[in-house]
């Protein structure tokens, strides 16, 4: 059973926390998930958990431009439009590509480590104008090595915490699809 200590204590039901379950074996009921979608398939064959945890449908993972190319490698064995990306980096420098509808741009880490080459296509709206060196946070998904397609793109005026924290549940949602990855 569950150490109440680790699971927030008798007050949390049926939230669990992803790294509060035992190590032992469990039937599937007990299985918390650290996202708020439902698993449908509740059969006790040993693969069925795997199968649950991958198959479960979409995924939005929020992080910083090293984490989510790294995710990004990590989860290349699924289908890249299973997953959505919250990614938050500065902006860099906005050229049109090969498309006149084609913006492409290199999102960096804040210490201009790693990048994200980004591609926006303005085909219903048009690119907001943001400035090279501010800080925005990009949504979409991977659309082969280390490039996103973004549907869109705003400018970080709140405190960039919150954003750290979310990423640390994205963390463990990757963890829980890498454990049980057939």
């Amino acid at each position: 059973m569950m150490d109440s200590s680790i699971s927030g204590g008798p007050s949390s039901s049926n939230h669990h926390h992803p790294y509060g379950r035992s190590l032992g074996p469990q039937p599937m009921t007990e299985l918390a998930f650290s996202t708020p979608s439902t698993v449908h398939n509740h059969s006790n064959k040993p693969n069925d958990e795997s199968k649950a945890v991958i198959n479960e449908g979409k995924k939005l993972l929020v992080g910083s431009v090293k984490q989510v190319a790294r995710w990004c490698r990590l989860l290349s064995f699924l289908e890249p439009t299973k997953i959505i990306y919250q990614v938050f980096g500065v902006m860099d420098l906005v050229k049109t590509g090969s498309n006149k509808c084609e913006k492409i741009f290199c999102l960096r880490s804040e210490q201009k480590k790693s990048g994200i080459v980004c591609v926006f296509y303005e085909i219903d709206r048009k690119m907001p104008n943001i400035s090279k060196g501010t800080l925005v946070l990009c949504t979409g998904h991977v659309k082969g090595k280390n490039k996103l397609q973004v549907f869109t793109i705003r400018e970080i005026h709140e405190d960039k915490t919150s954003f750290d924290r979310i990423s640390l549940v994205s963390h463990w949602t990757i963890n829980d699809i890498l454990i049980y990855k057939v």
